[in-house]
């Protein structure tokens, strides 16, 4: 089992910037979107612990087995949230990281809301199946 400790995700609802219009060879005009400066910050701090577990206790990254991920989820204050809605950035991270190949490997998802604590944060534990 692997556990991590991440700052409190960006929600989905503003994860992404809206970017330029483009037009595309239909013919279509699409606006095109990019990662706030939030979620990238998110990212990196990811990356920098999912780097961290490299090489201990022979951990090959990343994962390519089917996983399961429990994640304690607490909030920064009590303000009304969905807790779906850190799933992506979430689990995204853990891609970009290099800890999982694909968020299509979990299996089980498991999140639990728990105490207030100021700034927030989640505990992540994944485990192979």
């Amino acid at each position: 089992m692997i556990e991590l400790e991440l700052p409190w995700p960006p929600s989905v609802n503003n994860y992404k910037q809206i970017g330029r219009m483009i037009t595309t060879a239909n013919g279509k005009l699409l606006q095109t979107r990019k990662n706030s400066p939030e979620t990238n910050r998110y990212y990196y701090e990811a990356w920098v612990k999912i780097r961290a577990l490299r090489g201990q206790d022979g951990l090959k990254l990343p994962l390519s087995a089917m996983i399961s991920i429990e994640v304690d989820a607490y909030p920064p204050d009590n303000k009304k949230r969905d807790l779906d809605n850190i799933l992506k950035v979430l689990l995204d991270s853990l891609v970009r990281g290099g800890l999982i190949v694909d968020d299509s490997q979990v299996a089980r998802l498991l999140v639990e809301r728990k105490a207030i604590i100021p700034q927030g944060k989640v505990i992540i534990r994944v485990t192979e199946l």
